[in-house]
């Protein structure tokens, strides 16, 4: 995110090259990019965040260069050069993850599980090969929620900060672990409206439910919480989301080339709705309780964007 006229980490994904690589950590500042293992370093103090995140992505296997200004260091200090070889993200690394966390209140002990999502994610391939235990975030939630009630668990809070969403049906899946019903509309270009109902034949927890998000819970995220809100089937606890309610296909750029161009185009070509008919674009999803925060709304989310929709 923008923190005055740098750009600053404000997390590490988890399984991607700067996590692997422990050279790079939240509130290290980027004042430079360089591409290759010698390219020449450009100074990107006071360029825009999305001006520099097209200079630091780039095709898998190719070397990035970051200079940093690391966390606590006054603009001037010391300087380091980061070196990553761009890749995926490993799914394995995203995949939920849980633990039953015990509580006091009131001379009284509770049972409460954390999941927490850092992506909606679903091992597509591993699907279609007939793997019948291929990794997809309803199912590892649903597998972690059977062995805290097992364990007795009396709450769950499910925790979605920072995650930017992923793929749509896992959205719809996820919510039909603690809902039944329609859980978003999506309207096309032509105006054609497509309810998307949750897959589960039953939810599967019916207990206490909270769910945990911030600025950078995005796309499928708030289809979720906002699904749960809607349902007042739990509270919605922290920041406003980021407020990204639009559907993109990717078009590659040379689709109608005669030589080869690389890139693609992100082509807007729908719009979500909640089931109550609120868009999220924008608004996102607004908790039910509200938690400071550290992150400036007026420099991340959709709104920050120059022309949003």
């Amino acid at each position: 995110e923008m923190d005055g006229n740098y750009i600053k980490v404000v997390n590490v994904i988890p399984g991607g090259p700067a996590a692997i690589s422990g050279k790079l950590k939240p509130n290290d500042r980027i004042t430079g990019v360089g591409q290759g293992a010698r390219g020449r370093i450009t100074d990107v103090v006071g360029w825009r965040l999305g001006k520099v995140v097209q200079l630091i992505r780039g095709k898998a296997g190719t070397t990035v260069r970051l200079q940093i200004l690391p966390a606590g260091t006054h603009p001037g200090g010391k300087e380091a050069v980061v070196s990553l070889v761009r890749n995926r993200v490993t799914l394995k690394a995203q995949e939920a993850q849980g633990k039953l966390e015990t509580v006091m209140r009131g001379g009284q002990t509770y049972k409460i599980g954390v999941i927490t999502v850092p992506s909606f994610y679903e091992d597509v391939r591993a699907e279609d090969d007939g793997n019948s235990n291929y990794p997809s975030t309803t199912r590892d939630v649903r597998r972690l929620i059977l062995k805290f009630e097992k364990e007795h668990m009396q709450g769950l809070l499910l925790d979605l900060r920072n995650d930017g969403g992923g793929y749509l049906p896992q959205a719809t899946a996820l919510t039909g672990l603690f809902i039944h019903g329609p859980v978003v509309q999506l309207r096309g270009r032509s105006g054609h409206i497509e309810v998307l109902d949750d897959p589960e034949k039953a939810p599967i927890y019916t207990g206490p439910l909270a769910v945990l998000v911030n600025r950078y819970s995005a796309s499928a995220s708030e289809i979720f919480a906002g699904a749960i809100q809607d349902y007042h089937r739990g509270v919605i606890i922290g920041q406003n989301t980021f407020g990204k309610g639009t559907v993109q296909n990717l078009i590659p750029l040379d689709r109608w080339s005669s030589r080869p161009i690389e890139g693609q185009i992100a082509v807007t070509i729908g719009k979500f709705y909640r089931i109550t008919g609120q868009s999220t674009q924008l608004r996102g999803v607004i908790p039910n309780i509200k938690l400071p925060s550290a992150i400036n709304p007026k420099t991340v989310g959709e709104s920050s964007m120059p022309r949003a929709l």
